[in-house]
């Protein structure tokens, strides 16, 4: 039951943060939601930031593991960087933007745990494309660093909605950008003579 009872809570308190962000968020409304009392609340967690900060702990903790899963899974390089792409859309999409601004905005352990969690991620792909290049998957004379901000650029149009207009389906536009990201505007580097 214990178990269950701090799951609940904390399915609640996500769902309130994504709906209401976490300035407004109330520990009575967690309760409400999570048909639980404020007794069984103050059981696990010593106010709202404490259970704040874990939902966010965790959240962070599954999406890296998410990240790792894609960019490990037994399938060609550039069908990982495609997936990565997508999987960056997909769950920057999912994020309300009121609990996005707010986490951005926030002081303290929220804005360290967000920048722990970018420093993270950023060594994640840094490695990731490091073994591309040392295993040939990658343009040589790429630079990595500019690799990263360029998927970052592509992926935040995308989730702007910068392409919608251009394709009236969202395969489409992820299979031309992604192209377009994978194998630039020239195609085959090789020279034709």
């Amino acid at each position: 039951m214990k178990k269950n009872a701090k799951k609940q809570l904390q399915d609640a308190t996500w769902e309130l943060i994504q709906k209401k962000g976490m300035k407004a968020l109330r520990v009575q409304e967690i309760c409400q939601l999570a048909e639980l009392s404020k007794v069984t609340f103050y059981y696990y967690y010593k106010n709202k930031h404490d259970i704040i900060e874990n939902v966010l702990k965790e959240w962070i903790d599954e999406k890296l593991r998410e990240a790792k899963d894609i960019m490990y899974q037994n399938t060609a390089f550039n069908i990982r960087v495609l997936d990565m792409v997508q999987w960056k859309a997909e769950f920057v999409k999912k994020i309300s933007p009121v609990f996005l601004r707010e986490l951005y905005e926030s002081g303290g352990s929220y804005m360290n745990l967000l920048k722990d969690t970018m420093g993270e991620s950023q060594k994640l792909m840094n490695d990731f494309f490091t073994f591309g290049k040392e295993n040939r998957d990658l343009n040589p004379d790429v630079d990595i660093s500019t690799l990263i901000q360029w998927m970052n650029v592509i992926s935040d149009a995308t989730i702007e909605g910068k392409f919608d207009t251009l394709f009236d389906d969202p395969k489409k536009m992820h299979t031309q950008l992604s192209s377009l990201m994978l194998y630039g505007m020239m195609g085959n580097r090789e020279e034709k003579t």
